[in-house]
């Protein structure tokens, strides 16, 4: 079952990424040959007007191809066969990507992205609304013991009323955001910034660790300090979704960042199968988990598609800057290659990710 519901929301999220591109290029005025969900064989097809719309057998991915960026092999690779139905020569040459404008160009590229970003922002909305509070990184006390108040360690410290702003280089949005920061640091030394009395104090070389017991007697231990509740308005919840947003957009780039670094392999990498199986297993605990995991997919989707890497939105966007930097396009069959050999290589650690995916499910 959780693997049904996972092929589900996958399709949901391909959807929308592959809508956003289909909307821009529409509104651009630029002509959409396909509009197809998954790869390989379609299992339904429908021809409207100039577009051909089709699902396809493996829900991993999908495509908008537009009149003028079509690469005949890799519709083949993804495709299984040549289904363009309009021959380009009957269409007028304004409707091509390839002859509109650069700022257009950069639009339907971005817009993929833009479109996972927001649906994770509103799936975040959405369970938020029965809400009436939210802990903000606001200190409003301290836990008995707490070793690390400024009034007991000559002013250096945490008061009251402190928001946290930064731990390091991660930038506090939520408290997901400090929990993480602290436990990426091995040596239990920090810079953190608080926001005091209007003004930015900073705690440099900052020695914290999480020594208070918890005082509900779990195995767990506690910072020590108390959160600020804050009461939520319909607009507040609307910026908090935003800030939750941007805890998961942080927590995928410091993915890339330790992968960069060597703190973590591609064997560690989750992939399909291995998201539908954590899927499952937050449905069982319950669907708010499940949906909140769905929507920090959905932003890691925006960002990694955004890596300048060929066959990703990011690479499309790369070519786009070197163009701008260059005042001239590049040589198309330069782009097309380039984008078959990031295709081929994507598809490699797709199935490398899949077999480490098994292998922890099993083992």
């Amino acid at each position: 079952m959780s693997y049904i519901i996972a092929i589900l929301v996958f399709g949901l999220l391909i959807f929308v990424h592959e809508l956003g591109h289909f909307v821009v290029a529409k509104l651009s005025g630029i002509t959409v040959l396909q509009f197809t969900i998954g790869f390989g064989p379609a299992i339904f097809k429908k021809q409207i007007g100039e577009t051909l719309y089709a699902v396809r057998l493996l829900p991993l991915g999908g495509a908008v191809m537009m009149q003028g960026e079509e690469d005949e092999e890799a519709e083949k690779l993804l495709t299984g066969e040549k289904e363009f139905r309009i021959d380009e020569a009957s269409l007028p040459p304004e409707g091509s990507f390839a002859e509109a404008s650069l700022p257009k160009r950069f639009a339907v590229s971005v817009a993929g992205a833009a479109m996972n970003f927001l649906t994770g922002v509103v799936i975040v909305f959405l369970l938020l609304l029965p809400a009436r509070y939210a802990s903000m990184p606001v200190i409003s006390g301290f836990i008995d013991g707490f070793p690390y108040a400024a009034e007991d360690n000559g002013g250096v410290g945490f008061e009251v009323g402190d928001r946290i702003v930064r731990v390091n280089d991660f930038h506090v949005f939520t408290m997901s955001d400090f929990s993480t920061a602290m436990m990426y640091d091995d040596d239990a030394r920090y810079d953190i910034t608080v926001k005091r009395g209007g003004k930015n104090v900073r705690l440099e070389d900052f020695e914290m660790k999480a020594t208070v017991p918890d005082p509900d007697g779990g195995e767990g231990l506690l910072y020590g300090f108390n959160l600020t509740a804050q009461p939520l308005t319909f607009f507040g919840k609307i910026g908090y979704a935003l800030k939750n947003a941007m805890t998961y957009l942080q927590s995928a780039m410091l993915g890339i960042k330790m992968m960069l670094t060597g703190q973590v392999g591609t064997q560690d990498m989750m992939g399909t199968v291995g998201i539908a199986s954590q899927m499952g297993e937050m449905a069982k605990a319950s669907m708010s988990a499940m949906w909140n995991f769905v929507a920090y997919i959905s932003i890691n989707l925006a960002f990694v598609n955004l890596l300048p890497i060929p066959a990703l939105d990011g690479g499309k966007i790369l070519f786009l800057l070197i163009e701008l930097v260059r005042g001239e396009k590049l040589d198309p069959k330069y782009e097309g290659v380039a984008s078959m050999v990031g295709l081929v290589l994507l598809l490699a650690l797709f199935l490398f990710v899949t077999y480490h995916d098994i292998l922890r499910i099993v083992g």
